[in-house]
């Protein structure tokens, strides 16, 4: 009899360690907040309608690729905003200075509310949609080159 509480010991340990590896990996998969950098918020969802100030190039998150950074002005209010999109290499479609886009995307104040960022979920121009995050805020294209989900253009 006794061997037998032992095997059950020992699964339901098993088991217990499997559950937590297995929320350890959850989590992980989750979008986490950075200590010091912005992260999507839907709840901080906004729409712009505007015209392209500024097109460039900048490494974000460690040092990956870099990143398309655009400066709009929303043709509302006036203001100008630093648009986060994906890295560059998500693209098949160019982007010009002067052009006319739409976006969504989640607002976030840098640098104590002096700088206005706004982290693209989805841009229209040239008459085509660009998904660049789902309704969540998960970046399309989370798993690397080649591996995302849908190229954005």
């Amino acid at each position: 009899m006794e061997p037998e509480r032992f095997k059950i010991k020992t699964i339901i340990i098993l088991a217990m360690f499997s559950l937590f590896l297995l929320a350890g990996e959850m989590q992980a998969g989750r979008p986490q907040a950075r200590p010091g950098l912005p992260y999507y918020n839907v709840d901080r969802e906004i729409t712009i309608e505007g015209q392209i100030e500024d097109i460039r190039f900048e490494q974000r998150y460690e040092k990956r690729a870099s990143f398309l950074i655009l400066q709009v002005k929303d043709k509302n209010s006036g203001e100008i905003y630093e648009v986060e999109t994906a890295p560059a290499w998500f693209f098949q479609v160019d982007f010009h200075q002067g052009e006319k886009i739409r976006l969504v995307g989640s607002l976030a104040e840098v640098n104590g509310g002096q700088k206005k960022l706004i982290m693209a979920r989805e841009m229209r121009l040239q008459n085509q949609t660009i998904t660049l995050r789902d309704r969540r805020g998960f970046p399309a294209w989370s798993g690397g080159q080649g591996r995302q989900r849908k190229r954005g253009g």
